[in-house]
Parts: structure tokens; sequence; C-alpha cells
């Protein structure tokens, strides 16, 4: 497993285990990423962090200070997410669920979150995905979806940024 270290925040500079499943988003794209919400978000709020994978961006997340859950349904990788909440005492929960199902859930119990990360697999339909959580209505007003794809994939009427080989795109709700 590789390592990788947390970014910003009060857990700065402490190191990740990586589950061999997972490809954690690139160093540049989440300094960008945490930047750029440190400055629209001073008070944070919920961070739902769906196909958590690494956790690399959910426990940033938690590091800066958001409430955060993270959702995987990879049994390895859901061991190695809450290894790793447990070794830096943040607060996160680490849900072992498909993605899909659990924002169905969530919308049925009217949950509400301030950002929602997305990145799948790069062979998942990402534009089926923002849509079930745009449907669901689980961002509050004000809140953004940001997804994480191929810098190939464009997705039209959203701000883009490109890191690399990877890219962000941000809908603002």
């Amino acid at each position: 497993m590789a390592n990788l270290r947390i970014l910003g925040g009060r857990a700065r500079g402490r190191s990740l285990r990586v589950p061999e499943s997972a490809r954690p988003s690139p160093v540049r794209l989440r300094k960008a990423v945490f930047d750029y919400l440190r400055g629209r978000y001073p008070d944070r709020g919920r961070f739902l962090d769906l196909y958590a994978g690494s956790g690399a961006v959910g426990l940033e997340a938690a590091s800066e200070g958001f409430d955060v859950i993270m959702v995987e349904n990879d049994p390895k990788a859901v061991r190695v997410l809450r290894e790793n909440v447990r070794k830096l005492n943040l607060p996160a929960r680490v849900i072992a669920a498909d993605a899909s199902g659990f924002v169905r859930r969530a919308a049925d119990r009217g949950e509400r979150y301030r950002i929602v990360f997305l990145d799948p697999p790069y062979d998942h339909d990402l534009g089926e995905a923002l849509t079930q959580v745009l449907d669901a209505g689980i961002v509050e007003p004000g809140g953004r979806v940001i997804l994480q794809h191929p810098r190939e994939l464009e997705i039209p009427f959203a701000e883009r940024r490109v890191y690399g080989s990877s890219a962000v795109t941000i809908v603002e709700v």
C-alpha cells in the first residue's frame, strides 16, 4: 500500500494508508479544491465523499473542519478508511455502501450536504452519478457538487479546472 499525506488543517503532514484498489486524487488537485472551498465556506458544513476510495479527499475535508461522510463499497478500502479515521482522530464517518443506494437513502431521510464530491471509477457513467445527486436534492442551496474525472471529459455549464491528466468540474446548486 502506498502512503499519502494530508495537506492542510489539523492533521496536516500526517500520512494515510492507501488501499491498493484506490486511485488517490493528485496532490495538486486536492490542494486546489481545498483552496477553493476554504474561501467560499469559512463555516465549513457537511461534506459527502461518494466513491471514497483512498479517502484522500474526505480525510482532507475532515482535517479542514468539514463534517464528513465517506461512502465506499470495496470492503478492503473500507477497512483502510476506518483505520485512517481512527489513526488521525478526524470527524469523519465511513459508510460501507453502494454510492447510488446511499444517495437514495439520504434523500429519503431528507439529508443535505454543503459539498458532494464525486470521483467514481473512470469507467462509471459520471453524468448519471451527477444527475442522481442533483435529482435527489441532497445538496443544500448554495452548495457544490465537485466531480473529479479524466481531463478529456467536459460537462457543459459548469466551472472546469484541469490538473495534469485529471480535471475537476464544479457545479453550484
